[in-house]
């Protein structure tokens, strides 16, 4: 298993710093590029969250095993992570909707000071070539 963890503060600033730090992980997992921007898109969502409902320090936790990539977001809000239906008009409360659709599977726990809300990923190698049907 290849495990990389970053810790950012509770700023606007650290969404776009968990962004860069999942990206060059999973470049150098040689992880496909289309996958690599739906676990990047997943990773600002859950980030977001965590620093507007935890206020307080947010872990990123990035996992490779087994073909599949984890990645997992902890912070140190009380609260249930609930994925809502959001009014078409509303820019606002799409975010575990977005994980949902992305993921192969999303969910969340309790940990000792706060929660982790985690997202799961089948992986896709990028030297890997796709079988054609033609």
């Amino acid at each position: 298993m290849d495990e990389l963890i970053a810790r950012l503060p509770p700023t606007t600033r650290s969404a776009g710093e968990a962004r860069g730090f999942v990206t060059e992980a999973l470049r150098s997992w040689s992880v496909r590029p289309d996958l690599i921007a739906d676990i990047v898109l997943a990773t600002s969502e859950l980030v977001t969250n965590a620093i507007e409902h935890g206020q307080s320090e947010v872990t990123v936790d990035l996992r490779l095993s087994d073909g599949r990539v984890l990645l997992r977001v902890t912070d140190g809000g009380p609260g249930t992570p609930v994925a809502l239906t959001a009014d078409a008009r509303s820019p606002r409360s799409r975010g575990l909707t977005i994980v949902e659709a992305l993921s192969r599977d999303w969910g969340w726990q309790l940990a000792p000071e706060g929660k982790v809300v985690w997202a799961e990923f089948t992986f896709k190698p990028a030297n890997v070539a796709s079988k054609s049907i033609l």
